[in-house]
């Protein structure tokens, strides 16, 4: 659990700031992408042995990777509409599935 707290905040941080597209501007949006990669390396390798609910873990994962793959194509304006709403929702159930799941964790933590 002291994992979680340390990892945990900063991505949520990190989801929260790429929502914030329109303030942040594009390179922001790009650089905090990136960097929300290894943090997100980092939090899944020093936890994997502390998940709760795996098959959320891996959705929660997955979810970033689809969202930083489609903003790619966005991006570069390849595909339709169906990849901007990909990208956003995959992001949106991103940050969902991070704070289900933490809130599960720190009430297991809490009747342990």
């Amino acid at each position: 659990m002291k994992k979680d707290l340390i990892f945990a905040p900063i991505l949520l941080v990190i989801g929260v700031a790429l929502f914030l597209l329109k303030a942040t501007g594009l390179t922001a949006h790009i650089a905090i992408s990136v960097v929300g990669i290894p943090v997100l390396i980092a939090y899944t390798v020093l936890t994997k042995k502390e998940w709760k609910i795996p098959a959320l873990e891996i959705l929660m994962r997955a979810c970033y990777g689809i969202a930083i793959i489609s903003g790619i194509f966005v991006m570069n304006g390849i595909g339709a509409a169906a990849v901007f709403y990909l990208h956003r929702i995959s992001a949106a159930v991103f940050v969902i599935a991070l704070v289900v799941l933490f809130v599960i964790k720190a009430i297991a933590k809490k009747k342990a």
